[in-house]
């Protein structure tokens, strides 16, 4: 795969979003914002170079025994970066009494490459099974069962943890941990709180939490520090923008009136 494809990937989808309150319900004491749709521009120094929109649906999903809200994450290349053709789309069904992934979708075309990806997760077996769509039966077939941790989330619900955790009682350098499962493997993120501050966006000057996930060891970034995540200082903790250092330079990650 080309590297600005992979990059916008990473960035767009591996970072997801989430938005400022309108209709809300309660979880687990906190606020969730749902029936809310929000759109994130990518930029490349003066170049805009993708875009990403996300959803919490307005209806609650039954996945087995369990209730589930309905996140749409979306992305595409825009601008010089349609040269490298990029149209993916990630949904997780996520507990609505617990930060946990239950049934997540992955429908992947970059370039020449196609996949349509489902995953089922066990929480009593700590067990993800995972199956891709095959087009000559026209079926989801079994591709493995992996091992899990407890109480897995998968990349979205995996980062609707930053909307939860009260960062207010955090000090500047103290850090969290998220894990979760992304392309056949569990992950274990570190999360630091770098204290307050101001940035400037079409919305006017933002109050903001800053953190920095260090992210695994891998060609596209520059370095495990590499990205930065700036989420709104209030109770909604929108995430308002995201840098992320790559060998090719900058990416910016921006929230859109």
């Amino acid at each position: 795969m080309n590297v600005i494809p992979r990059l916008i990937v990473l960035v767009l989808f591996v970072l997801p979003v989430h938005g400022f309150a309108q209709s809300k319900m309660k979880f687990e004491g906190k606020d969730v914002v749902i029936g809310e749709t929000l759109n994130y521009k990518a930029s490349w120094g003066f170049f805009t170079i993708g875009s990403a929109t996300t959803k919490i649906d307005k209806t609650v999903y039954r996945v087995g025994s369990d209730i589930c809200f309905k996140i749409d994450i979306t992305g595409q290349t825009n601008g010089i970066a349609k040269l490298f053709y990029v149209r993916d789309k990630w949904t997780s069904y996520m507990d609505t009494a617990e930060v946990i992934s239950h049934k997540s979708f992955r429908s992947i075309r970059e370039g020449r490459y196609e996949l349509d990806e489902e995953i089922h997760f066990d929480h009593i077996n700590k067990k993800a099974e995972v199956r891709v769509y095959d087009k000559k039966s026209k079926a989801f077939v079994l591709k493995k069962m992996y091992d899990t941790h407890e109480n897995v989330r998968d990349v979205i619900a995996g980062f609707m943890v930053f909307r939860l955790v009260d960062l207010s009682n955090y000090k500047k350098g103290e850090t969290f941990t998220i894990n979760g499962f992304y392309e056949d493997e569990g992950y274990k993120i570190n999360v630091v709180y770098l204290g307050e501050e101001y940035i400037t966006t079409d919305f006017g000057k933002v109050l903001c939490y800053k953190v920095k996930p260090i992210v695994p060891k891998n060609k596209v970034f520059s370095g495990r520090d590499a990205v930065d995540v700036w989420l709104s200082a209030n109770k909604s903790k929108t995430i308002i923008r995201i840098r992320a250092k790559m060998f090719v330079g900058n990416v910016l990650i921006d929230l859109q009136k």
